[in-house]
């Protein structure tokens, strides 16, 4: 039987399961108002000050210096900061503001289906023969998803545009994870990573939501979006990641990975009772494809997840 601490570090995935499920329709409510890069700009301000308080906290109970990650390896802060926070979050934006939240959350899902393809292409991963056919699955359910997630083929589409965004940026973000284990391996604080790479990220995401703060209707920016905003940047981004990668270095990362599956099928649920958007069989097929496939690949070779 599992004793105490296991329950409570499941209960804390659980938690961000939840978080991460929900980040999808909430991200929604400042769409309504501002312009993507707009939101951007809010929510990040948001995620810098949440995750370099977490990241403070952490390096004093470690004893770390608190630039620590940059002084040890600054090219790779600054890669994973372009291709993991800039390259990533402005697809997924873009992406989301055209497509439903649940066919987004759906492709996101397929990220380390795609980091265990580039791992393997990259010779950091070898995929073993099993792998190869979860992958087929997997790919199978995100085509379905991207090209009829709303019940209907619509290549012209904003929707279909939508959903072609979020699954290069699920792409961006395998190539982040990929690109961040060489210096997790050598002993980098993965929450030191996520908050200078952020850092990095931030002026380039500052500059284009400041270009679009025009735009915005600021009599539709109520309460809600202020919430929704600080939810997105200091939930979803920051306590949920800390919590994450306590998890993953606790109970280890294969037992971490398996709470991923949830994610999008919160997405969903939340997605129909928050925003009444319809589930389409579409969705549900290539959601089933998408994790079975993944279910697949994770017992012939751990893979890392997105998050």
């Amino acid at each position: 039987m599992p004793d105490r601490s296991t329950w409570r570090y499941d209960a804390a995935l659980l938690l961000v399961v939840l978080i991460w499920g929900l980040n999808f329709p909430v991200i929604k409510v400042p769409l309504a108002a501002m312009h993507p890069f707009t939101v951007n700009l809010f929510r990040f301000c948001v995620s810098v000050a949440t995750l370099g308080v977490l990241w403070a906290a952490e390096a004093r109970r470690r004893g770390h210096a608190f630039a620590e990650p940059v002084r040890r390896m600054p090219g790779v802060v600054v890669g994973l900061g372009l291709v993991g926070h800039v390259g990533y979050q402005v697809l997924f934006i873009l992406g989301i503001a055209r497509t439903t939240a649940g066919s987004a959350a759906l492709i996101i899902a397929s990220s380390p289906m795609w980091t265990a393809l580039l791992g393997h292409v990259l010779g950091i991963d070898r995929m073993a023969p099993k792998g190869w056919a979860g992958l087929v699955l997997s790919t199978l359910g995100v085509a379905v998803v991207v090209l009829a997630g709303e019940g209907e083929i619509d290549f012209s589409g904003e929707v279909f545009l939508g959903n072609v965004l979020m699954l290069v940026g699920s792409v961006m973000w395998a190539l982040y994870t990929v690109y961040s284990r060489p210096a997790l391996a050598r002993g980098a604080a993965p929450l030191g990573l996520a908050f200078f790479s952020v850092l990095v990220a931030f002026p380039v995401l500052a500059a284009l939501g400041l270009a679009t703060v025009q735009t915005t209707a600021w009599a539709a920016v109520d309460a809600w979006v202020w919430a929704a905003l600080v939810f997105s940047g200091g939930l979803s981004t920051g306590l949920a990641y800390y919590l994450w990668n306590i998890a993953v270095r606790r109970v280890g990362p294969s037992q971490t990975a398996a709470f991923s599956n949830l994610v999008p099928f919160v997405a969903l649920v939340a997605a129909f009772l928050l925003l009444r958007e319809p589930v389409t069989l579409a969705q549900v097929l290539g959601g089933a494809l998408i994790v079975g496939g993944l279910v697949v690949m994770r017992r012939a070779r751990v893979v890392a997840p997105a998050t």
